[in-house]
């Protein structure tokens, strides 16, 4: 029974000509950029007591330098070499009223040394900002490294805090909206 099955259908293949579709011309794939650019979350820290968007998840380190003074690290460095770093730490003393406006400006100038040093880079330019009544700077940089791009930066004094955000991208937009969304709660 099996034999005379396999016969049949060999026989209508052979009797009946198969018509098989034309061969599918190939297509290019679609273009994707190099990498992907992560999407970009909402970043919440209880202890900072801030909120900012950065692309990807950020990694989350605190160290002690030997003055006893604790950062906290909220890094993302995405496959293009782009980074965003938020850093904050504590003074363990209050500006105090004598030249307190001096002792603000000193500060704040060695904050951004501290950012710039760290990015092994040259200090382009300086600017006050604020954010609310908290004085601020905010700062251009060049990596010594001549494949990076310029970076920016600001730093802000918050009572006894100091806040330092940081990104060296090819894209002045992305470096311009990781900046624009830190706010203090």
């Amino acid at each position: 029974m099996k034999l005379l099955h396999l016969f049949l259908v060999t026989a209508t293949l052979l009797i009946f000509p198969v018509k098989f579709g034309t061969l599918a011309k190939a297509q290019a794939a679609p273009q994707r950029p190099a990498f992907e650019m992560p999407e970009w979350q909402p970043f919440c820290s209880a202890m900072g007591l801030f909120a900012i968007d950065m692309p990807g998840n950020p990694k989350i380190n605190a160290e002690t330098f030997s003055t006893q003074v604790i950062a906290h690290t909220y890094r993302s460095v995405l496959k293009n070499k782009d980074s965003y770093l938020l850093q904050y730490f504590d003074l363990d003393f209050r500006i105090g009223n004598n030249n307190s406006n001096n002792n603000i400006k000193i500060t704040l100038n060695n904050a951004v040394d501290f950012f710039v040093v760290g990015k092994n880079a040259k200090l382009l330019q300086v600017r006050d900002i604020s954010l609310g009544s908290y004085p601020g700077k905010e700062f251009e940089f060049q990596p010594l490294s001549p494949t990076e791009p310029v970076g920016v930066g600001q730093v802000f004094l918050v009572e006894t805090r100091v806040y330092g955000l940081v990104a060296t991208t090819s894209k002045p937009e992305n470096a311009q909206k990781f900046l624009d969304s830190f706010r203090l709660f």
